[in-house]
Parts: C-alpha cells; structure tokens; sequence
C-alpha cells in the first residue's frame, strides 16, 4: 500500500494506453463475480488524488447501501424491487410469445426421429424432418451503466428490463449475443474506462445476476467510484469522479462498430418509466432494428393480453 493506486503489474483487470494526447485506464472484467474480487482484495486507494473516498462517505439516501455491502451484492442478495422487475419482464415475455418463431416438421424419407403410423403404412416418408436454421450471428450490446442525476428509479428499472428483453428477442431471432455494461469518462487528459461482461454469446443469460449493475444505484455510486479510487489518475479525479463522455466519444474510444448495439442512458433511449409497454416500444424504436429481427408492438399486444386476460 503506497497510496498511489493499483498497477498493471499487479493488477490484471488493468491496462494503461497512452496516445492521441490522452492516458486510458481500462478496467475490464470476464464477469461480475471479478468485480467482487477484484474489491475484496481492498486495493490500495489513490489517496494523492481522492482525499476523500466518496465510495465509504456518501449518504445511504444518496448512493444506496454502505461499500461491504454493496461489493457482497454483486454476485447475490440484491433484491431491493426484484418481484415487481420480474413481474413487469413477464408482461414483456408474454407478447413475445405471440411473435415467437416455430421451427416447422416436415415428413422426408430421412429426419430426426420416426413418423411411426406413416412407417407402419408402409410410406417410403416415414420421418420427420425439422426445418433448417439458418446460422447463427453474432450480436454485441453495450450498455452504459451511468444515467443522469434527475433518472428516476422507474426510469432505471424498465430500461434493465427491455435490456434483457431484447437478448431474448435476438436469440429468438438465432442471434448469439455478447452483453456488456460500461462506464466511460474523464477529467482533462485522463480517460476512465471499465466494462463487465454480463453474458458471452451461448451463455444463459441469468437475470438476477444482471439485476443489480443494471438497477442497483450502489453499484454506480459505490462499487464504481471504488474501483476509480484505485486508479493511478495523475488529474484531478478527486472532486468529480469524471465527466461521463457523450456517444460519439464513447464510440471512438471503446471501438464500438456500427454493427453492435449501443444502450445510453433511460432518458437517452427514449424511455420514461410510467409504461413498461410504451417504454419497450420506444427504446427499439431508437435503436431502429426492425430490417434485422421481428419486433413486437407491445402497446397493441399488451393490451389485448391484459384485456383477455
């Protein structure tokens, strides 16, 4: 302990990229079970810069609860509003059903399991056949994780949820998908980078775990800002804890391509927090993906689900 912060020597999440005039510390972590690692470890805190670690002394009201805890929650427990999460995710999943794709069976003279009556008849079909899928492609999201200070908890809730929505709707549409939570921003010359990976393409997608870095304002206001607290920042991270970095920027310097999927903040996709129907349909109205899967209108279908019961 030095008070300088971590090192990539001794520190694996961490890497340093200097260039274009400016120093980047990404912090990248597999899952985030790594992140609890990583902060159980207690690194060493950077305190040339962060004379205060606002990650111990924030309110409760304000960045949720204490840092133990908060660093226990990542891997389970967090369960603050999780019944009415999955209660509104179900409404979601009920009109995807209605949309959803069946793979069509065929009788063929070969297939994938006997057509007994048709074989007992004596019919040279007598197997049934199960259409081709086509190949699977793959998919990266990227979701920002920082949202602006006047987003409400509804706000917060619904976009994690046609978060998850929408990694089902594109494995639905024989996508593999590749989800990824972010934080990127600065102070003058110094770029802060973190990501974690929330599900690789073939992995189930486990929603409880996801629950908490999505929803959970102690992971923004306390896990984050500790992980920050160990960066060897040489600018003035100590008051602002960085300034989040628009689109664009944030485009060019985690090298997202045009191809992935770019979640911004609730208010950034269009998403209001009253409806969780008009909510689902305005956010993939801005992501504008109907030339690539089947999207449900949940307004329409929504309601004829709550009205039929």
């Amino acid at each position: 302990m030095n008070g300088t912060g971590v090192n990539p020597e001794e520190c694996k999440y961490l890497e340093i990229i200097e260039g274009n005039n400016l120093t980047e510390y990404k912090m990248y972590f597999r899952s985030i079970g790594e992140v609890q690692s990583f902060l159980r470890t207690d690194p060493d805190i950077n305190s040339e810069i962060f004379y205060e670690q606002k990650s111990k002394t924030s309110s409760e009201d304000f960045a949720g609860a204490p840092l133990d805890i908060a660093i226990n929650y990542c891997i389970g427990g967090y369960s603050e509003n999780y019944d009415q999460f999955l209660k509104l995710s179900r409404q979601l999943e009920q009109v995807n059903k209605k949309k959803a794709k069946v793979r069509q069976t065929t009788t063929s003279f070969v297939g994938q399991r006997p057509n007994v009556p048709a074989y007992i008849a004596g019919a040279p079909k007598n197997m049934y056949r199960l259409e081709r899928t086509e190949e699977k492609k793959l998919k990266r999201i990227w979701m920002k994780v920082t949202y602006e200070s006047a987003t409400t908890e509804e706000q917060i809730r619904n976009r994690g949820i046609i978060a998850l929505n929408l990694i089902n709707l594109l494995e639905m549409n024989n996508y593999l998908v590749d989800f990824r939570l972010f934080e990127v921003c600065n102070v003058d010359s110094e770029v802060f980078r973190c990501e974690v990976d929330l599900k690789r393409p073939g992995q189930r997608l486990h929603p409880r775990l996801c629950y908490y870095p999505m929803c959970g304002k102690a992971f923004v206001r306390r896990v984050l800002c500790r992980i920050k607290e160990s960066m060897p920042f040489k600018c003035g991270w100590g008051l602002s804890y960085g300034v989040v970095m628009n689109e664009q920027y944030t485009r060019m310097i985690m090298d997202i391509q045009d191809r992935d999927i770019y979640i911004g903040s609730p208010s950034e996709m269009n998403i209001k927090g009253l409806n969780i129907y008009e909510d689902a349909d305005a956010f993939l109205e801005k992501l504008d993906l109907g030339d690539k899967i089947v999207l449900p209108s949940y307004r329409e279908e929504g309601v004829q689900i709550s009205v039929g019961g």
